[in-house]
């Protein structure tokens, strides 16, 4: 069973949804607690309750994620929390992010963080005293011809491709990718486009202030993109999902110049489509990515660009294939059976 969060139109609990694979899908999270969600815990009484724990994703719903683990962790239910972004939350938000983590550590078990940076930050906060390592995981896919043909068509690919995916945000450092554009484009005679393809983050709440912070992000972007002469560069704005392996796949580079990653999702995306990476040599890019990357030095335009035309001017079939291999070993199976493991394992890694 998969509690969620109930839209803002809601005025009440949704009644339970059955998904493709037959798991029933509970919308019932909201800024206030409500008993007929706690109550789902005594009616279906799980072996194993995980929960998947960012502040900005829970957002406003927060309070009712807490309630409903307290709720699970006073019945003697194994509450395995998985912490998505602790680097960013515990340094970004400060007093207010640890407050919310040392509640959600009361109402846990076990936690998780799924890369080695992840798990180094919730110990290196003090909240933890240990904290389990797992693979972030994906789903890998099969990309077929009538795909490439699609995306090669929709976006208007003509060149070799290098693409930015995944929400604007400063810690992304597009615009590191920006600024080596016009060294790529000199060095390669003009053979290549980028596209950059993402959009701000939609937040609710008191965390729209973040959310203005990554539109004004976004709008530099596009300003820092539209003055370059020369280089062939669009920005595309949301990529529907069913483009987005594909589109991953075509591409001769995808690159994340990331200053700051706890994991990637947009990492784990690349790898299941067997894509050619190219990240910043930050350590929980190292940890998602291993063996099926090139990685190039954290901030340096100079090393992107020398990177850069490296893995354009060279073939990349074999780090196609170590994607592939990567992306087998951390399926979601393979994540969601170590879950439970660590869940039924009964360890309580907190201090």
């Amino acid at each position: 069973m998969i509690v969620t969060s109930a839209s803002s139109g809601d005025s009440g609990q949704k009644g339970e949804e059955r998904d493709d694979g037959g798991v029933d899908v509970v919308r019932g999270l909201h800024l206030v607690p409500r008993r007929d969600t706690t109550r789902l815990l005594s009616r279906f009484r799980p072996d194993v309750v995980v929960v998947q724990f960012a502040i900005a994703s829970q957002s406003m719903n927060i309070v009712s994620t807490i309630a409903l683990a307290r709720a699970a962790h006073r019945e003697g239910i194994p509450v395995v929390t998985a912490f998505h972004e602790p680097v960013r939350e515990i340094d970004r938000l400060g007093p207010f992010s640890r407050w919310i983590y040392r509640q959600m550590e009361r109402s846990s078990s076990i936690g998780v963080a799924y890369s080695s940076a992840g798990a180094t930050a919730l110990v290196a906060s003090g909240l933890f005293r240990v904290a389990t390592e797992l693979p972030h995981g994906c789903s890998p896919v099969e990309v077929t011809a009538v795909d490439l043909a699609r995306v090669r068509e929709r976006y208007a690919i003509t060149s070799p491709l290098i693409i930015s995916l995944g929400f604007s945000h400063v810690d992304k450092g597009t615009d590191l990718l920006v600024e080596a554009m016009s060294g790529i484009t000199q060095s390669l005679g003009g053979d290549v486009q980028f596209l950059l393809a993402g959009s701000p983050r939609q937040r609710r709440g008191i965390f729209r202030l973040m959310g203005r912070a990554d539109r004004r992000f976004h709008e530099r972007l596009a300003t820092a993109s539209s003055r370059l002469t020369g280089v062939s560069v669009e920005m595309s704005g949301y990529v529907p999902s069913e483009d987005v392996p594909a589109l991953l796949h075509i591409a001769s580079a995808v690159v994340l110049p990331y200053r700051r990653s706890t994991q990637s999702g947009v990492a784990n995306q690349a790898l299941a489509a067997g894509a050619v990476i190219l990240a910043s040599d930050i350590p929980g890019l190292r940890s998602d990515l291993g063996p099926a990357a090139h990685f190039f030095r954290s901030g340096s335009v100079a090393d992107l660009v020398e990177r850069s035309v490296s893995v354009l001017s060279n073939p990349q079939d074999g780090l196609r294939e170590a994607a592939r291999r990567r992306a087998s070993e951390r399926s979601y199976d393979v994540v969601a059976a170590r879950l439970v493991e660590v869940g039924l394992s009964g360890v309580d890694d907190f201090a």
